[in-house]
């Protein structure tokens, strides 16, 4: 009998790579870094991947995929390793559209002050 090769974990969390040299450009780094205190992943404030498909509990445990990226206004998957405008991880529109002006905002004052 031919022995199972076994596959891949799909959700196997990878260690950051992504760099986004556009965004860096565009939208800068946050302020705090790796340094500052995190009260709310996204997951818990209802942000979900747009590329992946999961459940956001498991287990009454939050998928923890999600992180806030360095960069301002982004949020990064681990399981996809991109980083992507966290307007875009809010499958509710409505919040989605405030999320984005509030990016927008950030940046022109971010800019205004440079």
């Amino acid at each position: 009998m031919k022995e199972k090769t076994p596959k891949k974990n799909p959700c196997e969390i990878k260690e950051k790579e992504s760099k986004n040299e556009k965004a860096k450009e565009i939208v800068g780094l946050r302020h705090n870094g790796k340094c500052g205190i995190i009260f709310d992943f996204p997951v818990e404030l209802g942000y979900h991947c747009p590329v992946c498909k999961y459940k956001t509990v498991i287990k009454g445990n939050f998928d923890e995929r999600l992180e806030w990226s360095e960069y301002n206004g982004f949020i990064w998957c681990s399981v996809c390793n991109k980083d992507y405008p966290s307007a875009f991880c809010m499958p509710d529109m409505d919040r989605a559209i405030d999320i984005y002006l509030d990016c927008v905002k950030e940046a022109k004052k971010s800019y205004q002050n440079n």
